[in-house]
């Protein structure tokens, strides 16, 4: 499982099951789904296809 989170001031974190902190980490249960999210105000999610996600993962940095 891997994770990008894409910041409102532009930043991008990633995380794995080897790299995560107290601001970026992964759920260990399910979130739900996809509609459920994004109907909350603080998110804004998306379906993207997977080259998409590569390029995000690409651009991102690990948490510190």
């Amino acid at each position: 499982m891997r994770k990008v989170q894409v910041y409102r001031d532009g930043r991008r974190l990633k995380a794995d099951c080897l790299h995560e902190s107290g601001e970026i980490g992964l759920s260990e249960a399910p979130v739900g789904r996809i509609e459920d999210v994004a109907a909350q105000s603080e998110f804004a999610a998306e379906i993207i296809e997977r080259e998409e996600f590569e390029s995000a993962w690409g651009q991102s940095v690990w948490p510190e």
